[in-house]
């Protein structure tokens, strides 16, 4: 499923005089296993309708690991009471500083949180962003989340942003709060130095220094020390810049990775058509590939526009390597071959000489149960092998493998793999920087999973590209543009 579509459908479906097993609280509740798409390793989503009745505020927050929503801190997608809008918010629990030292006192040592964690932030991290929210609503949680709120993004929800641009907006929120976190166990330390140091006339929380100060004992802290030791530079700590982070060692020495770029109708339309083909070869992206066929041309599918204009502007710029991609559904074998057939002839129509199948859970397809298992990727395999010579390459995302296909030994694909894997610190940047910023040759997206090591890696969607008007889709290979060619094509031309 699609970020965009989820929380759009949530938005305009949720209604609080609705049962619990509307589809809309349905989705809620999904929410935690689609969200391992966008968020990284060692974090959680958990979807929020209510318990028992439905919620005012409906909620999909996300923690890391020992964080919690009484007490932690967490981002959230937080829709409104009347389901205008949804706020992307960076926020702290509450009830556990409110059991003591009641809500009100609570609510404004939050409140302060906030302020002296934007302080510890840098201006470029939170420029373009709000301070507050409004959530449209008197109620309790409502104001909890809009005084405890650090930082927040608020979408109409009928005029959501594009996927990209939410996705970015969310990995922006996910690294500022790792800084967030970093931050407050900062001001623990220094809190707990400071409490040592405190004469034993000073107050009852300060008088025990070896005792570990936590999440709600730092908060309750900050209320009963002296004014003195609150002030914005306890918590305005300064943070690590990328650039000043300890870098990984160069990899060995070994060819020189070769770059695929991947590209869509929605490309074509975001970018108002065709890519400069000729300036993207020039910058030594080796191949391309464009989604070429979605679904079953007799049965669930969504229509695909401009992969003969991708692929003949690729052709006349030299391009060796022209791919189109088969967006998977699930069928019976009929349906299977049906959708062979039809990657098949698009390939034909427009010389494109190599094939990918793209394995994923799109929003549609997920509301149809139509998204594929690994029953249809075998079959869908088995019949290109039987039917056509070109190499099958598979994109099967590794969340995609271990929440939902079963966790398949994918030594039993034929063609060769490409896995996906995106960096937490997502910014758009030139190709081969961002390669190199995600890990390069020994980043994650070539950890093995189904006993395999893929052959390539998806690292980001947001590369850019001279002759590419916007960010994209880009994978790495380990190997020399002969040995791509061969790999891809074999001996077609």
């Amino acid at each position: 499923m699609r970020l965009r579509s989820l929380i759009g459908k949530i938005g305009a479906k949720y209604d609080r005089q609705l049962p619990m097993s509307s589809e809309a609280q349905g989705l809620l509740r999904r929410a935690g296993v689609e969200f391992e798409q966008w968020i990284p390793a060692g974090h959680r989503a958990q979807g929020s309708g209510g318990r028992g009745r439905a919620a005012v505020i409906p909620s999909i927050v996300i923690f890391t690991v020992g964080e919690e929503a009484r007490s932690g801190l967490f981002v959230a997608y937080l829709f409104a009471a009347d389901m205008s809008t949804v706020t992307l918010s960076l926020n702290q629990g509450i009830n556990e500083i409110a059991e003591e030292v009641g809500r009100a006192e609570a609510r404004r040592t939050l409140a302060s949180a906030a302020a002296d964690i934007r302080a510890a932030l840098r201006p470029k991290d939170v420029t373009g962003l709000d301070a507050t929210c409004d959530l449209r609503s008197t109620t309790q949680l409502a104001v909890d989340y809009e005084r405890a709120n650090i930082l927040s993004r608020t979408y109409r929800l009928d005029a959501l942003p594009d996927e990209r641009t939410m996705i970015t907006d969310l990995r922006r929120f996910i690294r500022m709060y790792a800084r967030a976190l970093d931050a407050r166990a900062r001001v623990g330390q220094r809190l707990s130095s400071r409490a040592r140091a405190t004469p034993a006339s000073k107050p009852a929380q300060s008088a025990h220094p070896t005792r570990l100060i936590t999440r709600r004992r730092l908060l309750v802290g900050l209320v009963s020390l002296p004014a003195a030791f609150v002030v914005p530079a306890a918590l305005g700590l300064e943070l690590l810049a990328e650039d000043e982070k300890p870098k990984p060692p160069p990899p060995p020495p070994g060819p020189a990775p070769q770059f695929t770029i991947d590209v869509s109708q929605h490309d074509w339309d975001h970018d108002g058509g065709n890519l400069d083909w000729t300036a993207v070869r020039r910058a030594g992206i080796d191949g391309m590939c464009a989604r070429a066929t979605y679904g079953d041309p007799s049965g669930f599918t969504y229509p695909t526009y401009h992969f003969g204009d991708f692929v003949r502007g690729a052709n006349d710029a030299g391009f060796l390597l022209r791919g189109g991609y088969h967006n998977l559904v699930r069928g019976e074998q009929a349906s299977i071959n049906r959708q062979v057939d039809w990657l098949r002839q698009e390939l034909d129509a427009h010389d494109a000489n190599w094939a990918l199948l793209d394995v994923e859970r799109y929003a549609e397809m997920i509301s149809a149960g139509a998204w594929p298992r690994w029953d249809d990727v075998r079959r869908f395999d088995d019949r290109w092998a039987a039917v056509d010579d070109r190499v099958l390459v598979g994109y099967v995302p590794p969340w995609n493998w271990r929440n939902h296909l079963g966790q398949p030994d994918l030594r039993e694909f034929r063609g060769p793999l490409i896995a996906s894997a995106y960096p937490l610190d997502e910014r758009a940047d030139e190709y081969q920087r961002l390669y190199a910023r995600c890990g390069g040759d020994h980043g994650p997206g070539w950890a093995p999973y189904g006993n395999r090591v893929s052959e390539g890696w998806q690292y980001s969607s947001r590369a850019r590209v001279p002759g590419a008007a916007s960010v994209y889709d880009m994978t790495a290979w380990r190997i020399s543009p002969e040995q791509l060619y061969t790999m891809l094509v074999g001996d077609r031309g």
